[in-house]
């Protein structure tokens, strides 16, 4: 059956979104915006919601495509979850990852190594249940963002919000064919996928560029202005002690001192080989240990420190402790009594 001359407009409007978002993940692996594992995270995530756009253009277009077509966009769609949760992992809580995240993806496996073999009914219920997983995997993801936004660099929040708004949106798109009648309304949600593509190309690519230039800059900073920016951060933690703050965040902390953040940030990071959020951990953790060891532990809580100097919850505490030390609060204590023993 020939194609009608809407179903062709309709497809190259989705096929154009789909290789712009293909030309935007070479960029993102060519300037490298974080210079991390989240510029391969990003990248990915882009892939795999084209690879399920895909998928519903040549199913609005060939109705009768093969399942292993579908279960390529059951893979995509199945990926989309994990690899935003992964991103917002790396790039939010300074996580390196290890090779056991790579269990996230056993769905996206399954998928392309069984989905050909599958029938229409068995895919169905795979993309419904994919539906569900990315449901879960967006909501934790909404969770991380909400809980650190404050902490992270400016820039990275705002391309970390477009993402999450616009897979809220794709999601949303899912829910619409899974519940719609009709090729019509399958057609519809595809468009809306598209347009969300577009609008994230747009965002993302003038981050890429703009988070280019700043590297640059970065990387041509005089020594004499380092010195002068560490003299201007040292003096504040050190003396006035604004890491007690609580609600510290590169962005005020770089206006307090009249610094841009990308230098506060570059500084931090050549002078001490700490992100901001660790850098001021290090600090907090200077003052717990100096608490601990001066006080009578009877009228502290290790917790009830942990609120004093600036942290907001208990399990930040605890993971920021460990990481500076190498062993839990009470681990510390112990070891500086048998230090102290004659």
């Amino acid at each position: 059956m020939e194609n009608s001359p809407m179903q062709i407009w309709i497809a190259t409007f989705c096929t154009l979104a789909i290789l712009n978002c293909l030309f935007l993940v070479v960029l993102l692996l060519k300037k490298r915006p974080y210079n991390s594992s989240a510029d391969g995270l990003l990248a990915l995530l882009l892939l795999a919601i084209s690879l399920r756009v895909s998928k519903s253009i040549f199913y609005y277009l060939y109705p009768e495509i093969s399942s292993f077509a579908i279960s390529v966009g059951l893979m995509g769609k199945l990926a989309i979850g994990p690899l935003l949760f992964l991103y917002m992992k790396t790039n939010h809580s300074n996580t390196k990852l290890g090779g056991w995240n790579l269990l996230h993806f056993i769905p996206s496996f399954i998928a392309i190594t069984i989905g050909w073999a599958l029938n229409i009914p068995e895919l169905a219920l795979g993309y419904w249940s994919g539906t569900l997983i990315l449901g879960v995997y967006l909501a934790v993801s909404w969770r991380k963002y909400l809980r650190q936004k404050d902490s992270v660099q400016q820039s990275s929040v705002t391309i970390t919000k477009s993402f999450l708004v616009a897979v809220s949106i794709v999601w949303a798109t899912f829910v619409f064919q899974i519940f719609s009648g009709g090729i019509e309304m399958y057609t519809l949600g595809t468009l809306m996928a598209s347009i969300v593509l577009y609008g994230l190309i747009f965002k993302v690519a003038l981050f890429t560029v703009k988070k280019a230039k700043t590297n640059g800059a970065k990387a041509v900073l005089s020594r004499q202005k380092l010195e002068r920016v560490k003299r201007l951060i040292e003096e504040h933690f050190t003396h006035e002690k604004v890491y007690l703050d609580s609600n510290i965040n590169l962005n005020e902390f770089s206006k307090s001192i009249e610094q841009p953040a990308y230098v506060v940030s570059h500084t931090i990071n050549q002078v001490y080989g700490k992100k901001f959020p660790e850098f001021v951990n290090s600090y907090r953790i200077k003052e717990v240990k100096r608490i601990l060891l001066n006080q009578v532990l009877s009228d502290y809580t290790i917790e009830g420190v942990a609120y004093e100097v600036g942290f907001n919850t208990p399990s930040a505490f605890y993971n920021a402790f460990k990481k500076e030390t190498g062993c839990s609060p009470k681990e510390f204590i112990g070891k500086e009594k048998e230090y102290s023993m004659p």
